[in-house]
């Protein structure tokens, strides 16, 4: 299947998953830097039995969605909407990406998008990173909330990768090939939302997301289910601020918002 059918098919299983959220405008045209994206924190690493989970199996300081891990992984990719964010509930980041990597490994190949508040502004980009050759590098394109996103990152050989993004809402493609760190050994796949990193251990606050939807979930051509995923909430100094669904299917499922820090 090519990307662009695949994007089609993701769009039109997100619609029958409850229809795309109205548009709304972007407030602020600027946003504070990502920072660093770190791993997450779970332990007991994924060595229990190699299952798809129906539920959440792991937790994390930073991310919440489904990650893949003992290597082999050339490729990854999801379609998701963008989330409104509601800046009444509590300043801070969210991004939500796919990548390799970054789980299991000291690199990371990645690209997805951000939703902002700061000083009660909401505010949304799009970005790509390859740590730590790349830092987090936003793109030109508009985006904002309501928009259909699909990612894929994939592996092209060597220390080759390809980052693909494209907004089927505002019809505009990025397909970035870059050179990634010789840490890169595609140790892992991840299709997340996350809190960037401020800090050693320290991490922004999550804005109000509501949920995000995420579609045509797949690593190496086949349902992320293929990928023995571990599902993972977001769990910050004992509170949960965010949590996963089950699979649908084996490639959709939804993260929802539950706390700001």
């Amino acid at each position: 299947m090519t990307r662009s059918t695949r994007g089609r098919a993701a769009l039109a299983a997100l619609v029958l998953l409850g229809g795309l959220p109205s548009s709304a405008a972007v407030a602020a045209q600027s946003a504070a830097p990502v920072g660093q994206l770190s791993g997450p924190s779970l332990p007991g690493a994924l060595s229990g039995p190699k299952l798809a989970p129906a539920k959440a199996t792991g937790t994390s300081p930073n991310w919440v969605g489904y990650a893949a891990t003992g290597g082999g992984f050339t490729s990854v990719e999801s379609t998701w909407i963008e989330p409104t964010v509601d800046c009444t509930k509590g300043d801070g980041s969210v991004v939500f990406w796919v990548g390799l990597d970054g789980w299991g490994s000291n690199a990371v190949e990645q690209t997805g998008t951000e939703a902002q508040c700061a000083g009660g502004t909401a505010s949304y980009r799009a970005w790509w990173e390859t740590f730590p050759v790349n830092s987090v590098t936003p793109y030109a394109d508009r985006i904002e909330p309501g928009d259909v996103l699909y990612a894929n990152v994939a592996s092209t050989g060597g220390q080759s990768y390809d980052l693909y993004l494209a907004d089927q809402t505002q019809g505009w493609v990025e397909n970035n090939p870059v050179t990634a760190s010789s840490a890169a050994t595609d140790a892992s796949a991840e299709i997340v939302a996350e809190t960037p990193g401020i800090g050693d251990n320290a991490y922004t606050g999550l804005p109000d997301f509501l949920t995000a939807q995420f579609t045509g979930a797949e690593m190496n051509g086949q349902p992320l289910t293929a990928g023995n995923p571990v599902g993972i909430s977001m769990v910050r100094n004992g509170s949960t601020l965010a949590t996963v669904s089950d699979l649908v299917g084996g490639t959709d499922f939804t993260v929802n918002w539950q706390g700001n820090s």
